[in-house]
């Protein structure tokens, strides 16, 4: 009488239930995992995506002046409100620095020196010459305010708000929120610019 030979059983990744509760732990993983990131992404910047080639939404403007070899922004009084987080970014998004604090008043501060309270979750890099920035400054009411510029674009006595130059106090006071927007010609007024450092977080 022959015996009966017991085949031996495949091992547990040639077996469908196995492999494919395997498969779907993975997926769920990878779909956590996105969402994780997603939420991590929005809370660093809320309101502001990707850039659509100049068309990003800022709620009001903001605009930077060349002061030495300091890069100082300065947001208009029309735009005023107390400021958490400031984003210097690529146009991929990516942050070339990162400041963060509890909300702040300030109509001004130096790019890359995080106002006083305020921590850098990313330390300043100098952007490559010729890259085009992306100035954010989100409040904690009124939204996010920010511009778009290159470095080669700056002078001395003037801010630039994207292609417009005006003279500091005539942008720190002009209607360029809402979209009523000065000539931004700078040739209005005759008022002295105070060029010297602004403290930061004034």
């Amino acid at each position: 009488m022959a015996s009966s030979v017991t085949p031996s059983r495949p091992p547990w990744w040639q077996r469908r239930g196995p492999s494919g509760l395997v498969f779907a732990l993975v997926l769920v993983s990878m779909v956590i995992g996105s969402i994780t990131m997603w939420s991590s992404v929005a809370e660093v910047l809320p309101g502001i995506g990707k850039d659509q080639q100049g068309d990003d939404p800022w709620e009001d403007p903001v605009a930077v002046e060349k002061v030495g070899v300091f890069q100082v922004a300065r947001i208009p009084d029309c735009a005023a409100a107390p400021v958490e987080r400031i984003e210097l970014w690529d146009e991929d998004s990516k942050p070339y620095w990162q400041a963060v604090g509890p909300p702040t008043p300030m109509s001004s501060f130096v790019i890359g020196v995080a106002p006083e309270g305020f921590s850098e979750p990313t330390a300043y890099t100098e952007p490559p010459a010729g890259a085009v920035l992306r100035l954010v400054v989100v409040r904690s009411v009124k939204g996010v305010a920010g511009t778009r510029y290159q470095m080669a674009d700056l002078r001395s006595a003037y801010v630039i708000d994207g292609e417009r130059r005006y003279e500091v106090e005539t942008f720190q006071t002009a209607s360029v929120c809402g979209g009523d927007e000065a000539d931004g010609t700078g040739g209005g007024s005759t008022t002295t610019t105070n060029t010297s450092v602004p403290e930061v977080g004034g």
